[in-house]
């Protein structure tokens, strides 16, 4: 089941029920006491007359970082856009969200790399964006998926949220039978020289 934005299904998120359903079909309104202002109005009146911002979840990071600031949960948080010019906070904001975006980079451009030297650029593209038909597992491997994802993770960094939207490519390198040796020299090809200090999966821990 997933909620849509004005039905669009253009964005919206996956959503789970728990409990009685029997309440499903009434309205939330019910629930919510009774404003005598609101007694006239219609259904489509209390609909937005506007969608709903949204953002996509692998952005969520980013977007604390522009707004809130960096700061501690028990101070008053500054957008970032709003601190003064030249000032060290806004300077410490900038430099987090440009290694965030050189780290993002990164992981795309290896996955990419480590595809092409495994598979060959004429099919790799196919192979890690393959999509098994409805009710078939992700993998047939979740051992292997495992060793796959740290492999790369030990060599490449950690894989943060956004990375983890390759977890399909991992599992596909996995079906096609690709073994722990062989990810872990494509890995160590293609991010051998990279500096993961910041990233090091022994300070975020591994995804899997």
């Amino acid at each position: 089941m997933r909620t849509s934005n004005q039905s669009t299904y253009s964005a919206g998120s996956h959503v789970m029920e728990y409990g009685d359903k029997n309440v499903k079909p009434e309205k939330l309104y019910l629930y919510q006491g009774f404003d005598p202002a609101n007694a006239n109005l219609t259904e489509n009146a209390r609909r937005l007359s506007k969608q709903m911002g949204v953002i996509n979840q692998r952005d969520a990071d980013l977007l604390f970082l522009w707004h809130m600031g960096l700061v501690p949960r028990d101070v008053v948080c500054f957008q970032y856009e709003r601190l003064e010019e030249g000032s060290n906070k806004k300077k410490e904001i900038l430099s987090e969200i440009t290694e965030m975006m050189m780290h993002r980079a990164h992981l795309d451009s290896s996955i990419e790399l480590i595809g092409n030297l495994i598979f060959g650029s004429d099919v790799a593209p196919s192979v890690l964006k393959t999509v098994r038909p409805s009710g078939q597992a992700l993998v047939d491997d979740w051992v292997c998926l495992k060793t796959v994802i740290q492999a790369f993770e030990l060599h490449c960094g950690s894989l943060t949220q956004y990375g983890m939207k390759y977890m399909r490519a991992f599992a596909n390198i996995c079906n096609e039978g690709v073994s722990k040796d062989e990810m872990e020299e494509a890995c160590g090809n293609v991010c051998g020289s990279y500096n993961s200090a910041k990233w090091s999966p022994f300070i975020h821990g591994y995804s899997a």
